[in-house]
């Protein structure tokens, strides 16, 4: 049995663009590289990796820029 972990917030969203890119090396938003200059893309692709190493997923939904966003964190439960 897994545990899932939702963290749900009410900012900028994503949009459909940018959500198969949103996990992956280097991968920013479009709209995000005036308000969010410093970030490099690294942060969720690193949450990713390290979810992945403890044999867990995570992902995101969004209805869209200007609706929020969920994320989600599954890691097997331990025995």
């Amino acid at each position: 049995m897994a545990r899932t972990l939702k963290i749900k917030d009410s900012g900028i969203g994503i949009s459909a663009e940018t959500m198969p890119n949103l996990f992956k090396k280097f991968g920013r938003a479009k709209s995000l590289s005036s308000a969010y200059a410093n970030g490099s893309g690294l942060g969720l692709y690193v949450a990713k990796e390290i979810i992945k190493a403890h044999k867990g997923k995570i992902w995101a939904e969004s209805e869209g820029e200007g609706k929020g966003s969920k994320f989600f964190v599954e890691l097997p439960s331990g025995k």
